[in-house]
């Protein structure tokens, strides 16, 4: 998928036209990932994208409005005063308004897209657990079935943004089974703790998908979201 940069509306000070070709091939390449269900990162990149327009024009009219205003003009007939600001928007503000103002609803509309696919196979994942599930749950395996048993090792970990604190959940491919009678999701996590002790009873869970979906572009990525509700 092509990327874009995050300082893509205004880096080279080009005019409108450009940044417009700009944006729209972005988003002809998001259209070919989610057409083929390749979800992220197109999606998170349209929030993050999104985000950051909203982000810059919030703080670009913040800065505006501390500006003082000076008397312009005094209209005697209606009994009132004109004011204008000390500064004003020059050429590369009113540029950079342009693209925000076409940026915005173009993004927007396509993150509502991916959304829409993100929302549908959610709905078709089913996760479950496997055998008992400890207390401890911060880490421990996730068994994902499309054309052979994927065996992902999970943690629960922190990080910070902008002062706040949030949980994330990072994995870690640690080996395949073939689909068979023998290994059932049962017998593989039998295996797994013969084969690392280092978690005796570990909590696995397994995610199953009626259709098949990109694993690494969609199913993983979704699946981690469910997990992390699950277990947070």
């Amino acid at each position: 998928m092509q990327k874009l940069n995050k300082n893509w509306f205004f880096e080279n000070h080009a005019d409108f036209e450009y940044k417009r070709f700009v944006l729209l091939a972005y988003l002809q390449s998001v259209n070919k990932a989610f057409n083929q269900t390749k979800l992220y990162p197109a999606l998170s990149d349209l929030v993050e994208h999104y985000r950051n327009l909203i982000a810059f024009k919030k703080q670009k009219d913040e800065l505006y409005d501390t500006f003082p205003e000076y008397i312009d003009k005094i209209d005697l007939t209606n009994f009132k005063l004109h004011f204008n600001k000390v500064i004003s928007n020059d050429e590369l503000m009113n540029h950079l308004d342009e693209v925000i103002a076409f940026s915005l609803p173009e993004i927007q509309k396509h993150i509502e897209e991916g959304k829409d696919i993100h929302d549908f196979i959610e709905q078709e994942i089913l996760l479950e657990p496997v055998g008992i599930i400890p207390i401890y749950k911060h880490e421990g395996y996730l068994l994902l079935r499309s054309n052979e048993i994927k065996v992902y090792e999970y943690k629960l970990g922190l990080f910070m943004h902008r002062d706040d604190e949030y949980k994330s959940l990072s994995t870690q491919f640690i080996k395949s089974y073939k689909i068979g009678f023998i290994n059932t999701f049962e017998n593989i996590k039998i295996d797994l703790i013969k084969q690392h002790r280092k978690l005796p009873n570990p909590a696995t869970f397994s995610i199953q998908t009626n259709y098949e979906y990109p694993v690494e572009y969609t199913v993983l990525p979704i699946a981690k979201r469910l997990l992390l509700k699950q277990i947070a």
